[in-house]
């Protein structure tokens, strides 16, 4: 039953959930703005969104862990006071470099705020109820991460643009005031602190996802991305080798030997990768290809956002019908066949088409969208023990955000490759081999589901968990 608990629970979370998700994409419109104010160049430019997605990415699972040891609560209103902050700091920013720093400390904010949520959520319903709590919590996700473009533009349109960052603080000092009086502590696994381990861990993923954020416009043979990717790939092997000596691990590897937490963490990677890719792709589509404005195209996109606002709890209902992976399957397949779609749209009919004719297939996306977020946290939670779901929860978020940005990485190269873009038409040309492209990603993200929550791997599934209940009792 949702209690008068739970349902403050649930507005606490998803208020600072919903401002966190909805900062990875709001300044984006007002970047020209941005650039007059302060004279900006274009390497600030990408710094004003790379800065919070580095900080983002990279601290997720460490504030996890850290919320298992230290309480679940006090690591998420940590978050919360830390991306408030970062708010009104961007929002007196007088310089690029102000910016940059504040939209950093707004990731790190927001890296605590975002997987604590889902544990918080995840452990104040019973086994039960679950799976629609988190198809709540995945709706409040999938909004603030899509809508973000409309309220930018709405806000960029008619006030000033500090105004975009403004907003958060009232929200933010709001959640962390329920929160202190609403939310009960709780904890996870105790584990040692491993400042070695976290370093490692924090430093090869910047690696990585600096080196994906800077492909396109560096050159992936460059020496910065290729150092950055190698020197990433390099750490991150050291850190595995380093945990496997370690008697009480900062992430426990072993949860990859059960079949259907690999699964879902892996069709996670591979949706984010292919949905984000062909998202930010589709939105410049609209105002590149077809010359709508940045509010028109952020007010057209809720076609496809309005879906996934819908879908996502309906989700959770439908997974405690028919289970996760069913439910997961046929999102995908929605995205997939939407995407496709897409691309023979174009390829039929060129650039010059009424929206009516691409607006079922963004509802088709969204849709597909908000079926597969409530399947895929409930099914990498229900995988592990419960008091392991903060580590779940920090290395699926994580593994979906490094996902979204190896995505738009991979669509970005394939959009650029060939003849220059001149004109709309060529835009459009450019624009399907991506599409495609991001549905083959959909693809394998379908076939980690099929293939690896199969009766095949249920007998290592059960010997992992019976291994971990003898591991309980010696230890």
């Amino acid at each position: 039953m949702f209690t008068a608990s739970r349902v403050r629970l649930l507005a606490v979370t998803c208020t600072a959930l919903f401002m966190a998700m909805l900062d990875n994409l709001v300044i984006g419109v007002a970047l020209p703005s941005i650039q007059e104010s302060f004279k900006a160049t274009i390497t600030d430019l990408q710094w004003f969104m790379n800065a919070y997605t580095l900080a983002f990415s990279v601290l997720l699972i460490p504030f996890s862990v850290l919320g298992e040891r230290f309480g679940r609560k006090k690591m998420f209103l940590t978050g919360v006071v830390l991306f408030t902050l970062g708010s009104a700091l961007s929002g007196l920013s007088e310089s690029s470099i102000q910016l940059i720093l504040s939209r950093a400390l707004q990731g790190v904010g927001g890296a605590a705020i975002v997987p604590l949520s889902l544990t918080l959520v995840n452990s104040a319903f019973p086994e039960k109820m679950r799976a629609a709590a988190l198809g709540l919590w995945s709706g409040i996700s999938g909004l603030g991460l899509s809508v973000g473009p409309l309220v930018g533009g709405l806000i960029v349109e008619g006030a000033p643009w500090q105004l975009i960052f403004w907003v958060n603080v009232p929200a933010g000092m709001l959640a962390f005031v329920l929160g202190l009086f609403w939310l009960k502590e709780s904890t996870g696994v105790k584990k040692p602190l491993d400042p070695l381990g976290i370093l490692l861990l924090g430093t090869g993923l910047f690696g990585v996802v600096f080196g994906l954020e800077k492909g396109n416009h560096e050159g992936w043979t460059s020496d910065i991305v290729a150092g950055s990717l190698a020197g990433g790939l390099l750490l991150l092997i050291v850190f595995y080798l380093w945990q496997r000596t370690r008697k009480q691990p900062f992430v426990r590897f072993d949860f990859f030997r059960n079949g259907k937490y690999s699964a879902f963490i892996f069709s996670g990677f591979w949706m984010n990768a292919g949905i984000f890719g062909s998202i930010f792709l589709l939105t410049l589509f609209l105002q590149q290809g077809q010359g709508y404005s940045a509010l028109e195209a952020g007010v057209r996109t809720m076609a496809w956002t309005g879906c996934t606002m819908i879908a996502a709890p309906l989700a959770g209902l439908a997974v405690s019908r028919f289970g996760n992976k069913a439910v997961l399957s046929l999102g995908l397949v929605l995205q997939g066949l939407a995407l496709i779609g897409f691309g023979m749209l174009i390829l039929s009919l060129g650039v010059d088409f009424p929206f009516g004719y691409q607006a079922p297939l963004m509802m088709l996306a969204g849709a597909g969208m908000g079926l597969s977020f409530t399947p895929l946290a409930h099914g990498v939670l229900s995988s592990v023990p419960e008091d392991s779901a903060g580590e779940a929860s920090g290395i699926s978020n994580s593994t979906r955000e490094l996902g979204g940005v190896f995505g738009i990485a991979i669509s970005g190269l394939i959009f650029q490759s060939g003849s220059q873009i001149q004109s709309p038409a060529d835009f459009g040309s450019h624009v399907v081999p991506a599409l495609l492209i991001s549905a083959g990603m959909i693809s394998l993200a379908l076939l980690s589901v099929l293939l690896f929550t199969g009766s095949a791997l249920k007998r290592r599934t059960l010997a992992v968990k019976q291994s971990q209940a003898l591991i309980k009792q010696e230890t």
